[in-house]
């Protein structure tokens, strides 16, 4: 189910929401409330600081639980590794009581916990106007400003920082990460040009994200690494979002034009064809040892990294960034 999940993400990631409003939005100090957020569906105004908060996503969970904000409802981690992804602390069941299984959200489920703010700024499941409406019926909700996934992990962060009351701290957490990103880079001088390309594996088709604008480009990008430039403003192919080129094994060599090649998979089998299929084994990458092949939080992480998740992730990546830095 949650390989399942995260296809639908590569599905929906970068998909168009409506465009924000031309007024800028406020600029609150922690304690300054009432506030007017901007976002991709319209303008949210909070009255006072929040005291019980829903988040929809794991970022969205990610940044406020880091913020010190009162989190009363939250999505279950996707994956089957625990009730929260490996970087976060734990929370009681009765929290976590948001199913993240189903493409949709219970707006019954949501209303039960009373809350005076619903933050789905990383949400996969409130990508539409009829979703938020719904939501708005019971509390302020709060989009991300463009779209899912368009923005940087540090837009989001920001957002939900506003939003939540916390921007100072919501501050820190974003320098942390940029710090964690920056020593990287310098402990690593050896990565910067190299290419990479991350994807997954499901059925016939390779989805290899590759968007200029996608989260997991600026991370990467942020270590000093970057899409080949066979693949750089590739059209997206049909049925997957906007910066995704599905590449088919038959096309497989494609992928040699990447240094470091990352991928994940659907399912036990897929991961199976993949590695055994003759043509996959003479790709570059696997031939000289630089292909990962990474867990689904891990593949979570990367597609829509936050600050909470920076160092966490970085931690996993980091084996296989030494040896492609030499």
């Amino acid at each position: 189910m949650a390989a399942t999940l995260l296809a639908a993400a590569v599905v929906l990631a970068g998909c168009s929401s409506p465009a924000p409003q031309d007024d800028a939005p406020s600029e609150p100090t922690d304690d300054q409330f009432p506030v007017t957020i901007t976002h991709a569906f319209g303008d949210t105004t909070i009255p006072e600081k929040p005291q019980r908060i829903v988040a929809l996503s794991t970022n969205d969970l990610a940044v406020a639980q880091a913020a010190g904000a009162p989190v009363v409802g939250a999505t279950r981690n996707v994956t089957d590794s625990g009730p929260v992804p490996p970087y976060l602390d734990p929370l009681p069941d009765e929290v976590l009581a948001i199913s993240s299984d189903t493409p949709t959200v219970s707006a019954e489920q949501i209303a039960a916990f009373e809350p005076d703010l619903i933050l789905a700024v990383s949400s996969w499941q409130v990508t539409d106007q009829a979703t938020y409406d719904q939501l708005t019926a019971i509390a302020p909700v709060v989009a991300p400003a463009e779209g899912l996934y368009v923005g940087s992990m540090q837009d989001d962060a920001h957002q939900v920082g506003r939003a939540i009351g916390e921007q100072q701290k919501v501050e820190e957490l974003i320098s942390t990460a940029e710090g964690q990103l920056a020593d990287i880079r310098e402990q690593l001088p050896g990565l910067a040009g190299k290419t990479y390309l991350y994807g997954q594996a499901r059925g016939e088709i390779l989805p290899m994200i590759v968007g200029e604008q996608n989260q997991t480009t600026m991370f990467m990008r942020a270590l000093g690494l970057d899409i080949p430039e066979s693949f750089r403003d590739a059209p997206a192919s049909d049925g997957l979002a906007p910066g995704t080129v599905g590449v088919s094994y038959e096309e497989v060599g494609r992928l040699s034009d990447a240094d470091l090649l990352v991928m994940t998979f659907a399912s036990d089998d897929d991961q199976e064809r993949f590695e055994g299929h003759e043509l996959v084994q003479r790709v570059r990458a696997v031939a000289e040892g630089n292909y990962v092949p990474v867990d689904l939080d891990t593949a979570v992480a990367l597609q829509a990294p936050n600050p909470v998740s920076t160092g966490w992730l970085l931690d996993q990546l980091r084996p296989s960034l030494e040896k492609l830095a030499g």
